[in-house]
């Protein structure tokens, strides 16, 4: 069976309704254009991405307000935090807030189970049309924009729009019909992660990274008293944690840490979840006439925490650099070229080293030195959070580390 082609296209069509997607279709219907949002699955209140640690980015937060958000800040919904590092050289907290006077900043715990939902509630809220349980099969470009074949419970159809927007997540189908395949970078760890009762977190909420030789132990406060509990280890380590073991293992390792709280109370919700592959992935940010937001574009090392952040922020990044451009004429390529660059100088810098930390043989030596230098000064240990936070640039960070650890080197001695 095929539908016609409606008489009147869309403005942009994005496929895939995750966070970019529905980030992206939120930001471009708030400029007055007609969006619809594809995905194969059916988008109903129950389904959320279920694979994901849900830490906010600092960074990312104030795009949730932009996107009629507001109220997920609230109690009910979230907890507002701060991470704190506990590192080979002492810990890592910075003053005050995550950017001098800025007091309102902060990271958010926001489940993707309030997220997802809340997020394609805004967009029908905002007038974005949904296509689910629709797959987009093929796309075919001319002189006024963009044929998209589709096929879906219904049957086939076939819908026009001038712009679109590949969201549809880390195995792209779009990335492999338009030919942007991912450069790939490994990762050495692995990951399990669970929600737990009955554990007493800080009572300032503050989220808690506790590096461990090579791994990195997190603990996220959540609403209701609930905690979420990640380890990011060495695949060595836990590949033989199994069967009815597993969650002993799992948390016997983290009453090991001294920094972490007493796991004596900790009941599971339920089963651990995790992976034990996950290697970073890079697309291009556009090909030809169609740009790549979310997983889409980058999907990289978990131990980050930036998935959300980055999705969030580089839906927001597409849409800005379209704000007052129309869909025709060289108005496009402008908006296109504006978001290359855009993503380029905001997002790609963080991912060299994000790609670099997933590699775990450092040495260290240099890594206590390091730490020894961020946790001794506050100013440091504060743009530390910031960078880790995605607010500051690894570039100006290192610059600043440096410039500290050669003064601590050639400070006098006291006698």
């Amino acid at each position: 069976m095929s539908t016609p082609i409606p008489a009147e296209p869309v403005d942009v069509a994005v496929v895939g309704a995750s966070i970019a997607g529905c980030a992206a279709a939120i930001r471009f219907r708030q400029q007055g254009r007609r969006v619809a949002i594809f995905d194969k699955k059916a988008m109903d209140d129950r389904f959320y991405k279920r694979l994901c640690t849900h830490f906010i980015q600092p960074h990312a937060v104030p795009v949730l307000a932009e996107l009629g958000l507001a109220h997920l800040h609230e109690p009910a919904w979230s907890v507002p935090t701060k991470a704190v590092f506990v590192t080979p050289g002492g810990l890592v907290e910075g003053p005050g807030n995550y950017l001098p006077g800025d007091q309102d900043l902060y990271a958010l715990n926001l489940e993707r189970r309030v997220l997802d939902p809340a997020l394609r509630a805004a967009a029908r809220e905002q007038g974005v049309r949904f296509v689910d349980a629709t797959s987009v099969e093929k796309l075919e470009e001319d002189d006024s924009g963009w044929l998209l074949h589709t096929h879906g419970e219904a049957g086939s159809g076939r819908f026009r729009a001038r712009l679109v927007v590949a969201a549809d997540g880390r195995r792209s189908r779009l990335a492999k019909e338009l030919g942007n395949p991912a450069e790939t970078h490994p990762n050495e760890r692995s990951a399990l992660f669970g929600y737990f009762t009955g554990i007493t977190t800080r009572p300032d909420n503050r989220s808690v990274f506790i590096m461990n030789e090579k791994d990195l132990a997190c603990v996220y406060p959540l609403p209701g008293g609930r905690t979420q509990l990640v380890l990011f280890a060495e695949k060595s380590r836990v590949e033989g944690w199994s069967g009815d073991d597993k969650v002993r293992r799992f948390l016997d390792y983290f009453d090991s840490l001294p920094d972490a709280p007493s796991m004596a109370g900790a009941v599971l919700e339920d089963g651990l979840l995790g992976y034990t592959d996950y290697p970073s992935q890079i697309r291009k940010p556009v090909v030809g006439s169609v740009p790549f937001v979310g997983d889409a574009a980058l999907s990289l090392d978990p131990m980050s925490g930036v998935g959300c952040g980055f999705a969030l922020t580089s839906a927001d990044l597409l849409a800005r650099s379209f704000d007052g451009r129309s869909l025709a004429g060289a108005d496009p390529a402008a908006g296109l070229a504006e978001y290359r660059q855009r993503l380029e100088d905001v997002i790609l810098p963080h991912a060299e080293g994000i790609c670099v930390d997933s590699l775990v043989e450092k040495n260290e030596v240099s890594r206590q030195r390091m730490f020894r230098t961020i946790s001794g000064n506050p100013e440091l240990s504060q743009q530390y959070l910031a960078l880790t936070g995605r607010m500051l640039l690894p570039g100006e960070f290192q610059r600043m580390l440096m410039r500290a650890m050669m003064t601590r080197r050639t400070a006098p001695l006291k006698l």
